[in-house]
């Protein structure tokens, strides 16, 4: 920060503060709005919403300048500091969807898959039929001798 914008910021932020000197409520509406078209004239609330809406311009107009300058002497980081936060939502959107199944997957899931044949294992109790209470599936006796 140069000496001009230090100066500029330490004034602005000075007038704010001397304006909002032994006010109780200190809400400054932003400038132009209809809470401050209806603050009477003479409030130091408007003065203060022009004030701050100067200084945000300022900042502004100086960012402009900067990324336009920046732009000019490097232009790849330029570039880096222009799509810094696309890249971080790109990043985060990635991670989000490399967790997620793909369409392939998701229809491989829905597949018809014929059903697991059941098959009573010799040594074991005898397994219970599903949908078929009262009835179980006994090792074969060829198997029971082996």
């Amino acid at each position: 920060m140069n000496t001009e914008t230090a100066a500029s910021q330490l004034w602005a932020e000075h007038q704010v503060t001397t304006l909002a000197e032994g006010a109780g409520d200190w809400i400054v509406p932003p400038y132009g709005s209809a809470a401050w078209s209806q603050l009477p004239p003479s409030d130091p609330r408007r003065y203060a919403a022009v004030i701050e809406a100067a200084e945000r311009w300022r900042r502004q107009v100086a960012e402009e300048e900067r990324l336009d300058q920046l732009a000019d002497d490097d232009p790849a980081a330029w570039y880096a500091e222009v799509t810094a936060g696309a890249n971080d939502e790109a990043r985060r959107l990635a991670a989000r969807l490399a967790r997620m199944r793909t369409l392939a997957e998701l229809d491989a899931a829905r597949t018809y898959r014929p059903p697991h044949q059941l098959r009573a294992t010799p040594g074991w109790p005898p397994v219970a039929i599903p949908g078929k209470p009262g009835r179980y599936l006994h090792p074969a006796p060829c198997e029971m001798a082996a």
